[in-house]
């Protein structure tokens, strides 16, 4: 797809106010690096889901750009606006091209695909705004767990965002959400067996890591 046409359907580079038209021509040049650097339609598996993968990384590394703090409350909701819509499109971008990307086993494994291959399909899968997408992922790498063709971990998220997106609670404690200004995870099925639960599928990290590595009670946006 070319780069400009990418950038019209996502969001504009441009606005009246300069704080504003800075932020949005930062995020709008940081996609379109990536964007020149697309793999042809010739490339191998990797090379394309690479190039997923770097869309989807440049998006979120660059959302600081609605909590700057020289932005005004205005200010920040244009932003959060025209980044948010940008991120919708890039998403389900992704999740076309990995659709079209599926080998006809359904999904991809680890001794087949290779890992960077799998785990950048887990990442558009989880980042999906498909949740059907992400229900049938899930199945696919739940029939794929044992034999070690998709790791441990991204099944485990998987499975949790599944849950919480349908107003159930997660399993393995993956999840966290913003209530009353503190960073918190999302409600747990039976906290007490989160670590059995995770060892039982080869995921060795423990909840009370999982914990330190999402910085749960630190400050965060709630609105």
């Amino acid at each position: 797809m070319m780069v400009g046409l990418i950038l019209a359907l996502t969001a504009p580079c441009a606005h009246a106010d300069p704080k504003v038209a800075d932020l949005l021509g930062r995020w709008c040049r940081a996609i379109e690096q990536v964007e020149q650097a697309e793999p042809g339609p010739d490339a191998d598996l990797r090379a394309k889901m690479l190039h997923l993968i770097r869309l989807d990384e440049v998006t979120r590394q660059n959302l600081w750009m609605i909590e700057e703090p020289s932005l005004d409350t205005g200010q920040r909701q244009v932003v959060g606006e025209a980044l948010g819509t940008s991120l919708r499109a890039i998403d389900a971008r992704n999740t076309a091209e990995i659709k079209r990307l599926l080998p006809k086993s359904g999904w991809f494994a680890n001794r087949v695909h290779g890992r960077q291959v799998t785990h950048g399909a887990w990442l558009i899968a989880q980042h999906s705004p498909d949740d059907s997408f992400r229900e049938y992922a899930l199945a696919q790498m739940s029939a794929r767990l044992k034999s070690g063709d998709i790791d441990a971990r991204d099944y485990a998220l998987t499975f949790d965002r599944v849950q919480v997106r349908k107003g159930l609670p997660q399993r393995y404690g993956s999840q966290a959400r913003c209530l009353d200004g503190r960073l918190i995870l999302q409600p747990i099925e039976d906290e007490a067996a989160v670590n059995a639960a995770r060892e039982a599928i080869g995921w060795a990290q423990t909840l009370e890591e999982t914990r330190g590595d999402l910085e749960i009670g630190k400050p965060c946006n709630s609105g």
